[in-house]
C-alpha cells in the first residue's frame, strides 16, 4: 500500500506539509521526488552550475524546506497552507522551494569567490558550523552544558555518535569522515545525516539542561 502511494503522480501541497510534519517516510520521499523533479526542470532558468554543485544546492535547499516545516514556519491550519506571520500561501510549495534554492545559489557563488583554496573553504565552513553548534547548545559561563552534551552524544545511535565525535571533538573534515565511515557514498548524504543528528542532540540537550536549571 505504501509503495502504491509513493508512485502516485502528485499530492497536494497541504498533504506534503502535513506528511512531512508527521515524519511520514512515504510522504518525505514523495516530496523529495516532487521537489527534485521541479528543480531539475527549472534550475537552468535560475542559475547555471555543474551537476555536482547542482546536487549540493538541491540537497541543502531541501533540508532547509524540511527544517521550516518541522519548526512550523510552514504549516497547515484548517486545511490551509500558511507561512510567515500566519499568512496563507499565495503560490505553490515548489515555487517557494525554488526561492530557497536561489538563496542557496547566491551563498554558493559568494563562498566560491573569496579567492581561497579548497582547504581554506573547508576550514571556514567548519568554523561556521562550530559557531552555530555553540550558539544552539551552550549558555555562556555554564560548564554543566558541556557534560550534558557529552552524555547525550554517548547515548545516541552509534552512527550519530561517530559523526558528531569525529566532526566536533576530533575536528575531522567531511572528506576525512567519509574515509572513516565508508558506508556514506556522498558528502551530501553525510551532511544530511549530520544535520539530523544535530537536531536530535539539540533537542535532547536543551530538555535536560532546562530540567537541570529548574532542579
Amino acid at each position: 500500500m505504501a509503495e502504491a502511494r509513493l508512485f502516485a503522480k502528485t499530492y497536494s501541497d497541504v498533504a506534503y506539509v502535513e506528511g512531512m510534519y508527521r515524519r511520514d517516510p512515504v510522504m518525505e520521499r514523495a516530496l523529495h521526488k516532487h521537489c527534485k523533479q521541479y528543480f531539475d526542470e527549472n534550475y537552468r532558468g535560475v542559475f547555471f552550475v555543474g551537476d555536482e554543485h547542482k546536487t549540493e544546492i538541491f540537497q541543502e535547499s531541501f533540508i532547509t524546506l524540511w527544517e521550516k516545516i518541522e519548526k512550523r514556519k510552514i504549516y497547515v491550519e484548517d486545511g490551509i497552507l500558511k507561512g510567515k506571520d500566519g499568512s496563507p500561501f499565495t503560490g505553490k510549495l515548489t515555487t517557494y522551494f525554488m526561492g530557497i534554492a536561489k538563496l542557496k545559489f547566491k551563498e554558493w557563488v559568494r563562498d566560491r569567490h573569496t579567492g581561497q583554496d579548497a582547504e581554506d573553504e573547508e576550514k571556514k565552513r567548519k568554523a561556521k558550523d562550530a559557531e552555530i553548534y555553540k550558539e544552539m547548545l551552550y549558555d555562556e559561563g555554564e560548564n554543566a552544558m558541556l557534560e550534558i552534551i557529552s552524555d547525550c552524544i554517548s547515548h545516541m545511535s552509534e552512527r550519530c555518535c561517530q559523526i558528531l565525535t569525529l566532526f566536533y571533538y576530533k575536528e575531522k573534515s567531511l572528506d576525512d569522515i567519509m574515509l572513516e565511515l565508508p558506508t556514506f557514498k556522498s558528502k551530501n548524504a553525510l551532511k544530511t545525516e549530520k544535520y539530523k543528528c544535530m537536531e536530535n542532540l539539540r533537542k535532547s540537550a536543551q530538555e535536560i539542561y532546562h530540567r537541570y536549571l529548574n532542579a
